[in-house]
């Protein structure tokens, strides 16, 4: 069984302690992979507008940095994830991590222009507060130590 309790060595200096902490991990990963999406929606949007079998299959998206830039924070996404779950249940870590699915509407709302429904409003509100009921428990747990 896995303890929830998930701070690093104290031979780590407290920034790096807190860096490593896996629930830093986890907002910060949910982070990367936000970021990944939105930079793969902008170079798919940036890829120049060719016809024939490489359009068909998407594949003159690889052509934008965008693109790439965004792969790198998937990978980045990747990394952060398999660390958390080193040290972290996964049944408490996959719903964390979930925050993304209301991450990418709220990124892509500020920072591509684009519309969220009032009832996407609501489902990010609701995400919100399934996330809040799983960490609050966490949180408390942490402060008895």
């Amino acid at each position: 069984m896995t303890d929830l309790t998930c701070a690093p060595p104290a031979r780590f200096p407290a920034p790096l302690r807190l860096f490593l902490n896996p629930y830093v991990q986890v907002f910060l990963g949910a982070l990367l992979d936000t970021t990944g999406e939105l930079l793969l929606r902008k170079g798919s949007l940036a890829a120049p507008k060719v016809g024939g079998a490489a359009a068909v299959f998407g594949i003159t998206s690889l052509m934008s940095w965008w693109t790439w830039i965004g792969i790198v924070s998937y990978c980045l996404s990747l990394v952060s994830w398999l660390y958390v779950l080193r040290s972290v249940p996964l049944s408490i870590a996959f719903p964390l991590i979930n925050i993304v699915h209301a991450l990418v509407p709220l990124g892509a709302w500020a920072f591509l222009g684009e519309y969220v429904s009032p009832k996407r409003w609501l489902g990010i509100g609701l995400i919100m507060c399934g996330v809040l009921a799983i960490i609050r428990p966490l949180v408390k747990a942490e402060e008895k130590l």
